[in-house]
């Protein structure tokens, strides 16, 4: 019996159930109806007496929308910080909004500051999940690196690891996919610690290039550092590079060949690196030029203003492994805690940030960006026809 003729046997059958006035008339019925169609007799007893009605849907009651002034210094505050998401940015509203009001960007009332301050994250998740986010994130590419024989041993540093100055060092390249002729090369350098990076651009990855740019970083870096890790690639395993090391005190390590994880904290970094300046070529001494003119507003952004979240605890339970992350903070910050920075020098940062307008330094960031290597190519032609 097909499933219609069910339903026309039922409705059939209904007006008689109804009609029934004696328990054995209706029993009777019913061994007649499982007969039938099959049914289970619970279940045709629930067919045979229910209402001819139809049933109304129900209305759901919806709450009225809360947090509605305070979406444009939300918007502000989320470009601040490079669109991030709900979790990085909840903890840092208010500061960032008063930091913003410091600098006469935003004037909000009361009201907009009471909705700051009492938003929750789950909240704000859902009203930054309605803005849409200009920013296209991209994934980067893997990339075999070439493995070579080398002295250095194979290590890498825990995940629960304490002492600031414990560095990964890793390169990316910006040869467009292609890797004949010389092309520009960054050089990433990330604290495992304290999530302090920096970055340098240099011609080629040559040992010589890349000995230099890490001269460079490590000589700018604010507190001392006691170990160098980096991955397999033949520029972090040539003499300059060795011999700096050595010379420098610092203890150097390589990861095991094709375990990227063992590098994990400056591979997040050389994400930053590709959502800022993508995958093109760059292989001209302006387009070198302005990568480094680039990363000096990028270290400043990130290390100053970019909060982060740093892992505090890993429990295994049940198969799943379960994270535990602290209040996202600006490296600076973490650096201070620790205490490695001088104090001439913690005060020379400390007004660095407060007088840094974050909103505007992300525009400046996102304008010197979209100029791209030409608008730095006219403005030495300018300056050389000056000369």
């Amino acid at each position: 019996m097909s499933m219609n003729s069910r339903r026309e046997y039922i409705r059939a059958m209904k007006d008689r159930y109804r009609a029934a006035k004696a328990k054995k008339d209706k029993s009777r019925l019913l061994d007649e109806v499982v007969a039938v169609t099959g049914y289970h007799r619970k279940y045709a007893i629930r067919l045979l007496g229910a209402s001819d009605k139809p049933i109304r849907p129900r209305k759901r009651r919806r709450r009225k929308r809360r947090y509605t002034k305070c979406l444009s210094v939300i918007a502000l505050c989320w470009e601040a910080l490079d669109y991030c998401c709900a979790e990085r940015l909840h903890p840092r509203l208010v500061p960032l909004t008063e930091q913003l009001i410091r600098h006469r960007v935003v004037y909000p009332d009361r009201e907009v500051l009471d909705e700051l301050e009492t938003i929750s994250l789950s909240t704000l998740a859902r009203r930054l999940r309605e803005m849409p986010s200009p920013k296209a994130r991209m994934v980067p590419r893997p990339r075999a690196g070439s493995l070579i024989k080398s002295k250095v041993p194979i290590g890498r540093y825990e995940w629960d690891e304490a002492r600031p100055g414990a560095l990964e060092a890793d390169v990316v390249e910006h040869n467009g996919g292609v890797v004949s002729g010389q092309y520009v090369c960054t050089l990433s350098v990330t604290d495992v610690v304290t999530g302090w990076s920096q970055r340098r651009a240099a011609r080629g990855r040559g040992q010589a290039g890349i000995h230099e740019a890490l001269s460079l970083i490590l000589d700018q870096w604010p507190y001392p550092c006691w170990g160098l890790h980096a991955d397999n690639g033949s520029e972090f395993l040539a003499g300059h590079v060795q011999r700096f090391v050595a010379q420098r005190g610092l203890d150097h390590t390589r990861s095991r060949p094709y375990k990227k994880n063992d590098s994990a904290h400056v591979e997040q970094r050389n994400r930053f690196v590709r959502e800022m300046v993508g995958y093109d070529r760059y292989d001209t001494p302006e387009a070198l030029q302005w990568l480094n003119k680039v990363y000096e507003l990028m270290d400043l952004y990130a290390n100053l203003v970019l909060p982060t979240m740093k892992l505090v605890d890993k429990k295994r339970s049940k198969g799943k492994v379960r994270k535990t992350y602290d209040i996202p903070r600006p490296p600076l910050d973490r650096a201070i805690d620790h205490g490695v920075i001088s104090r001439a020098d913690q005060a020379r940062l400390e007004s660095m940030a407060a007088e840094i307008n974050p909103l505007e330094l992300h525009r400046e960031l996102e304008r010197l960006i979209r100029q791209g290597p030409e608008g730095v190519g006219d403005h030495l032609k300018a300056a050389a026809g000056a000369r």
